[in-house]
Formats: C-alpha cells, sequence, structure tokens
C-alpha cells in the first residue's frame, strides 16, 4: 500500500506549525460528511478502443510477473499539459503520480496530469474502451473491491462516486479531503480529513460509508496526516509529520493508538507491506527500509517514491524517470522503462 507524497505543485510537503484552535475546528466539523449543497456533477465521455488509439489517448498496460506479485507497467498518453520545461527529477515524479489505482479486473484510473488544476480522471478498461471524467484536478482515486466505481478526489477536496463504464459522476461528500484514498475491506473508505486544501494542517482520519454518506472518526494525530491504510489484521496504519517531531507510523485498532514506527523526520514516499511489517520511505533521493520486527532500517538504493509489495519482500522505486524492482536487501530484480509502475491488486487477499 503505497503513499505519494506530492511536491508543493502536487498539493502535498512536510509542514510544521501548532494551531490548537483550528484542530477543535477541524474536529468539530467530523460529526458527518453530510453535502450541505451538492455541485452539479463534472460532464463524462466514452471511447470504444479504436476511438482511443485514434485519439492518443490508449493506455498500454504491460504485466509482468514478479517476485512479490504482479507488476503492471503503464504506457500514458501525454499529459493535458506538457512539462517538459519541468527538472526530470519533477517529470518523473508527475508521470508516476499520475498511475492512481488498478482494479482487480484489469481496469485502471490515470490522471490526465499532476499539478493541473484542470486534470480530469481517466478510466481504462480491460478491452481497451475508455470513460473520461472532467473532475477538475483530480488528487487520487481507488477503485472498489469489485471495479466498478472509484471513489476519487477532485482539487477543491470534494469526495466523489465515479462509475468505471461511463464515468458518470455523483457527490458523495464536500470534504475537505486529501488525496490519500484507501478502501477496507468492509467497502467503506479510509480519507484523510483537513480543515481545508490551502492549509491541510492538522488534519484528522475518517472512516466514510459510502451507503449512508456518514463518516465516524479512527484518529486524530497532532500534525499533518500523509496517509492513512487497512493493514491485514483490519487496524489502521496512519502516516504523519507530528508537530514539533518527525515522521511516525502507528497503528490504531478499535479507538486504541499505538506507535509503529519513526522514521527520518525528512521522510516522504511511505510505503507498508499489508501486514506493516516492512515500511519504506525515502530521504533526499535515497530509499531505506524499515523492519518494525527487527527495528532496523538499511539504506537500499539511490532513489525514490518506494511501492512495497504486498507481502513485503520487493518494491519499486523510481530512478532517473525509469521503474527499478528491488528485493528487501537491495539487489535489483528488474527493470521498467517507464515511471508509471504498480503492484497490481490481489483483491484484499495478499497474505501468503
Amino acid at each position: 500500500m503505497s503513499v505519494r507524497h506530492r511536491s508543493a505543485n502536487g498539493g502535498r510537503s512536510r509542514l510544521r506549525a501548532a494551531v490548537p484552535i483550528l484542530i477543535m475546528v477541524s474536529l468539530a466539523s467530523l460529526s458527518g460528511a453530510q453535502i450541505a449543497h451538492a455541485d452539479p456533477p463534472p460532464p463524462a465521455q466514452t471511447m470504444t478502443a479504436a476511438q482511443a488509439r485514434g485519439s492518443g489517448s490508449a493506455v498500454g498496460v504491460i504485466k509482468h510477473s514478479e517476485r512479490g506479485g504482479q507488476v503492471l507497467e503503464l504506457r500514458l498518453p501525454l499529459p493535458r499539459i506538457s512539462i517538459s520545461g519541468l527538472p526530470a527529477r519533477e517529470q518523473a515524479r508527475r508521470a508516476a503520480a499520475r498511475y492512481l489505482d488498478n482494479a482487480s479486473n484489469g481496469a485502471v484510473a490515470v490522471a490526465d496530469s499532476m499539478g493541473d488544476p484542470g486534470a480530469g480522471l481517466l478510466i481504462s478498461l480491460p478491452d481497451g474502451s475508455q470513460a473520461h471524467t472532467a473532475l477538475a484536478g483530480v488528487t487520487g482515486a481507488a477503485f472498489a473491491a469489485d471495479g466498478s466505481w472509484l471513489a476519487a478526489v477532485d482539487s477543491r477536496g470534494r469526495l466523489w462516486r465515479i462509475e468505471a463504464k461511463t464515468g458518470a459522476a455523483s457527490q458523495l461528500a464536500q470534504g475537505p479531503f486529501m488525496g490519500s484514498i484507501h478502501f477496507t475491506r468492509a467497502g467503506e473508505l479510509l480519507l484523510v480529513e483537513a480543515a481545508s486544501t490551502e492549509a491541510p494542517f492538522p488534519s484528522v482520519v475518517v472512516r466514510f460509508s459510502p451507503a449512508t454518506r456518514r463518516s465516524v472518526f479512527v484518529d486524530h494525530e497532532d500534525g499533518f496526516v500523509f496517509s492513512a491504510s487497512e493493514l491485514s489484521d483490519a487496524s489502521v496504519a496512519v502516516t504523519a509529520h507530528v508537530f514539533g517531531g518527525g515522521v511516525e507510523v502507528r497503528r490504531v485498532t478499535q479507538g486504541s493508538s499505538e506507535r509503529l514506527a519513526s522514521l527520518d523526520s525528512r521522510a516522504i514516499d511511505a510505503s507498508l507491506s499489508d501486514d506493516g511489517s516492512r515500511i519504506a520511505y525515502s530521504v533526499a533521493g535515497t530509499v531505506f527500509l524499515l523492519d518494525v520486527a527487527k527495528g532496523s532500517t538499511d539504506r537500499l538504493a539511490r532513489g525514490e517514491m518506494p511501492r512495497v509489495a504486498h507481502d513485503g519482500g520487493s518494491l519499486l522505486v523510481l530512478r532517473d524517470g525509469q521503474t527499478a524492482l528491488l528485493a528487501a536487501d537491495g539487489t535489483q530484480l528488474d527493470q521498467f522503462s517507464t515511471a508509471a509502475v504498480g503492484w497490481a491488486s490481489c483483491e484484499g487477499r495478499c497474505q501468503p
């Protein structure tokens, strides 16, 4: 389960501040996530596979069987706005961040571009057909278990339900939510809610029911929450930058919270194995892997944006605009020529 911490252009950064009044306001707003005034849905359109190829919007998907599971390598259409003037490292990070999620049925969700407030959401289906939703500035998306729909957050922090086959959108909640979106095995959503998208601190974790459109408080950290995701034992892992401290990963179980690991204060891009036993992160262009049980951290290799395999035995690392597959000891197992590479969905049954 990977967490992508984007640059200032993409909307995430590590923050240090103490705003107690804002904490109270943010917590008080979490009695529910009802929609006060639903906004009109963004327009959607569909394309056949032939139309997608003809328009240049087709998404190529190459499947690789690797240690740790199946890897999907995407060949993406050009971004909506050219990023050729950006540094190569930023171009690669944005390309990798465009790959939002994949479904167990083979569908993939891709952002038109990153750092672009007008970018929409593209859903490529297994037969090559597509659905596109003009969801302005999509920051995150996740498929439901059956792949029939996605939950997505736009640049204003609003939460939407997107039908995979048609792209039709209906608003679920106003938020504002950040781009971290994860489904639980029970079909609920783990979301990070903030006071505003412009000042996303402090932030809290909520469990949102798409059926009732109500949210329940899960955890609050005195800082900026990067992400929250469900572990294999149904506990929730929360990664946050704590005010006055560093980056911590905490395990929340039935209302109680315990520290799982303390990372380098400069850590970004944290990614956890499904059982939380291994945590990868990057610091200043170097990838580290922490073994929670041993309490040891290994410096693996040059790179960033690590994505740990479901079983924790290997990881994908962005490096020089391409993606390397590394073993847990840092040995390179494979190399992919694109930045948009990720682990295929394992339908909630990822543990050996």
